[in-house]
């Protein structure tokens, strides 16, 4: 189950004046993130067609934003006035000796390295991530480092703002909290499981990934685009050969196909099976979501 050019065209004609984002269409359509843009998808067929584009996307972008998703139309729609939109390109600097900024990602995929003494963690974050929500609660904090992977929008406050919108809105405060233990908890569910295989570990990153980061693919539907192999094993702490080697088996069980810092997945549902995610749910290609 891919997408169809025929088709997608079909679903896009069929949906351009009902798709709105947030709910179904009548005609069983449902909104989906790919990179910038919000497509219409057709759960029956497993097929997308671009359902919106610019003033619209944005602001679906927005509402189905999985942080911004917990606040009331209104709040969240007011919180985002507050702010600025920001594109950045791969290899851009979010975070750190650029300044103290927070960042709410509506799209793209985000390095972000933490240091503590000589070491170092990494998380690759996407949709929903607020980058900085530590520093929002505790001043003290060192900032971490974060870069861009691939073309990404965010929604951008400085600190001050941010602990000044905190201050007088328990609700955003609330929300912000929330996001900061799933966050924690996403860390240990995806980025810890030291007991499976590096195979395993690294196709239940994958599923992590296409659920938070994901561009659109011809053929299947959509695909990660922007990690390299380094910043794979970064992840994962592991060592570049390691991911090279999962890689490879991976690709033995067809379960992925390469390119220059792209991946695709022909069966995500199996992929998620194989790393061992535990919640799954259909997507564009029969998937899972960790």
């Amino acid at each position: 189950m891919g997408l169809s050019g025929e088709r997608a065209t079909g679903v896009l004609r069929a949906t351009q004046r009902t798709f709105e984002p947030g709910r179904r269409t009548r005609d069983g359509l449902q909104p989906m993130v790919l990179g910038n843009s919000v497509y219409a998808f057709d759960e029956e067929t497993g097929r997308v067609g671009h359902g919106l584009s610019g003033s619209r996307a944005m602001r679906a972008l927005i509402d189905l934003n999985p942080f911004l998703a917990e606040l009331s139309r209104g709040t969240r729609h007011e919180l985002a006035n507050s702010m600025s939109t920001r594109q950045s390109f791969r290899n851009a600097q979010l975070r750190g000796s650029v300044g103290s900024a927070v960042h709410i990602v509506l799209s793209g995929c985000v390095y972000e390295e933490s240091s503590y003494g000589e070491d170092t963690t990494v998380r690759i974050h996407g949709s929903g991530a607020v980058l900085g929500i530590a520093e929002v609660f505790n001043p003290d904090l060192h900032a971490p480092t974060a870069r861009c992977l691939n073309s990404t929008l965010t929604l951008t406050v400085t600190m001050a703002r941010m602990r000044s919108i905190v201050e007088h809105s328990g609700v955003i405060g609330a929300a912000l909290g929330k996001v900061l233990a799933d966050q924690l908890v996403m860390a240990e569910r995806v980025y810890n499981r030291r007991s499976l295989q590096p195979e395993q570990r690294l196709a239940g990153l994958f599923v992590h990934l296409l659920d938070r980061c994901a561009v659109p693919c011809i053929r299947y539907g959509r695909m990660i685009e922007g990690p390299s192999q380094t910043d794979l094993a970064d992840a994962l702490s592991v060592s570049r050969g390691t991911i090279e080697n999962a890689l490879k088996v991976l690709r033995e069980l067809e379960l992925v196909t390469t390119g220059y810092r792209q991946y695709r997945f022909p069966d995500e549902r199996q992929l998620a099976l194989f790393g061992k995610v535990r919640s799954l749910s259909q997507t564009v290609t029969g998937s899972a979501e960790v």
